[in-house]
């Protein structure tokens, strides 16, 4: 049976020192899990960033996305979200002050139009910031690939001159 292209790419990885580093090799367990990890950790700070201008952060979002699908309690909200009751009512005020959420006389909150928007808007900012920086990302990532000689992500192989 013959190795699949992954298994025939992982064994023509070279074992020598880690350029990057100096001392560890490039197939030494969690090399490519920190990178990816490194990766990740890149995309995540853009998000953020990109939600910042809409006044957001990764929580308040993620709780006015859940009210743009059903009006709720905080309690309600705070079961779902798996936070205390205090860290939901402290986005909700947030949303509130924002003009993105809007609670009415029986507790019960709601996304505002104002709000919509914003998930539209920053859903939008997200994507955009997620293209720039994954194409800067990928050439970053290449380039320390190509470093290493190890195998290009779209299979080819790159050749020390």
């Amino acid at each position: 049976m013959t190795p699949a292209r992954g298994e025939e790419a992982a064994s023509r990885v070279p074992s020598g020192a880690n350029p990057a580093s100096g001392s560890e090799p490039a197939t030494a367990p969690g090399y490519f899990p920190r990178l990816l990890s490194a990766a990740a950790h890149v995309k995540h700070i853009a998000s953020d960033s990109a939600l910042d201008r809409f006044g957001l952060n990764q929580g308040s979002f993620h709780l006015l996305e859940c009210l743009a699908s059903a009006a709720a309690t905080e309690a309600e909200l705070a079961e779902a979200e798996g936070q205390s009751a205090t860290a939901i009512r402290v986005h909700l005020l947030k949303l509130q002050s924002s003009g993105y959420s809007a609670r009415d006389e029986s507790g019960i909150w709601s996304v505002t139009d104002a709000g919509l928007k914003a998930i539209e808007c920053a859903n939008l900012a997200q994507a955009e910031t997620t293209l720039d920086d994954s194409q800067e990302l990928r050439q970053a990532l290449r380039s320390l690939i190509s470093s290493l000689g190890l195998e290009q992500p779209d299979g080819g192989t790159q050749k020390k001159l």
